[in-house]
């Protein structure tokens, strides 16, 4: 593993190509430009579906229910070891109904007669085979499978906030929000220099986007601090709900926001295959979480995201939101941080076919 210093040749150039429209090229407001997680995700996807370290895993009777599991959350670190699903492949409806129990992971026959794994609907009914397949070296596999875990399950969380966002009624400066993306705006500069560069000349490009990304998640994680301080220091029956509603819609933002800094900063890592800053950049994400779910303020009666449940507009389809999905972000942090920390142990991949037609049978 290369060390702080090292020069790292990154070998190919195509995977920092990833600013596609005019708008990700040029323009200044982050939540505007597109969701980049989508192209992280499509480019590592198919890193991983092409690279031929895997070979197919014949009798998984006895891990179905873990095939479940990770299927239903993404990734999941099991005594086997690592075991990755990338969910992008099953349909939205697929996840939601495996985690109502509508449908379940079971065993299938093909037409050639052999058993394999499949989602099974409540009738026994097949829906879509699963392919298992383990990692004939782990460690050459290891980057880009926990990278595209990562970035699925941020993508996922940057949805959910900018959907709960759109409750509020606020409405924030451009100057604010531009303020905000300026650091990813040089590094996106520097990544599309580097896409160019060779060499040293490479790697002093990502370090100094890298430096940018850092400077920028300082700048965010102190900005939602002090608005739940400003927040807090609302009192009295006759604040300002135009008051609150402007600081709830500069949380989201910021919320928005984290994790993309976050996201980017990981695939640069990865790229360069500096796995300690990788876990020390998400730790920090983590300890900020912790801090929004843990440290009381406002006298010691709530902590933040208490104080922001408290205020927020939430309606039917979104109750409680702020009280539970931070729990679901540290959630996967901590499994991304023990699969980083289990990198020599096996991995297991699942993948997916295409859904069966309603006319066949098993």
């Amino acid at each position: 593993m290369a060390e702080n210093g090292d020069i790292v040749v990154v070998a190919d150039g195509s995977l920092l190509d990833i600013f596609s429209s005019e708008d990700d090229r040029k323009g200044t407001d982050l939540l505007q430009m597109s969701n980049y997680f989508d192209v992280f995700i499509g480019k590592i996807s198919e890193e991983v579906d092409t690279n031929g370290n895997w070979e197919i895993v014949e009798e998984t009777k006895n891990l179905l229910g873990q095939i479940a599991a990770a299927i239903k959350g993404g990734f999941d670190i099991s005594k086997m070891g690592t075991l990755v699903a990338d969910t992008s492949h099953f349909s939205k409806d697929i996840v939601d109904r495996l985690k109502e129990g509508i449908y379940h992971i079971g065993e299938s026959k093909e037409v050639a007669g052999h058993l394999r794994p499949a989602v099974l609907d409540e009738n026994e009914k097949l829906v879509k085979f699963v392919t298992l397949k383990k990692a004939i070296n782990p460690t050459d596999v290891l980057s880009d499978i926990s990278t595209l875990s990562m970035q699925t399950s941020l993508k996922n969380i940057t949805a959910q906030i900018e959907s709960v966002g759109r409750d509020v009624k606020g409405i924030s400066t451009f100057v604010r929000r531009e303020s905000l993306s300026n650091k990813f705006i040089y590094a996106r500069d520097k990544i599309m220099l580097a896409a160019t560069a060779d060499g040293e000349q490479r790697e002093r490009y990502l370090i100094e986007a890298d430096t940018y990304l850092m400077e920028g998640l300082t700048a965010l994680y102190a900005d939602v601090n002090a608005e739940v301080a400003n927040l807090s220091n609302l009192k009295g029956p006759f604040r300002s709900l135009k008051a609150v509603d402007e600081i709830l819609t500069h949380i989201n933002e910021d919320m928005q926001m984290i994790p993309r800094y976050v996201g980017l900063r990981v695939y640069l890592l990865n790229l360069r295959h500096h796995d300690t800053d990788t876990n020390r950049v998400l730790g920090e994400y983590r300890y900020q979480l912790e801090n929004l779910s843990d440290r009381k303020i406002d006298g010691g009666k709530y902590t933040a995201l208490e104080m922001i449940h408290r205020y927020y507009p939430y309606n039917e389809e979104n109750v409680d939101f702020w009280l539970e999905q931070p729990k679901q972000m540290l959630e996967v942090l901590h499994s991304y941080e023990n699969m980083i920390e289990q990198k020599n142990s096996d991995v297991f991949y699942i993948d997916s076919e295409s859904e069966v037609c309603d006319n066949e049978q098993e």
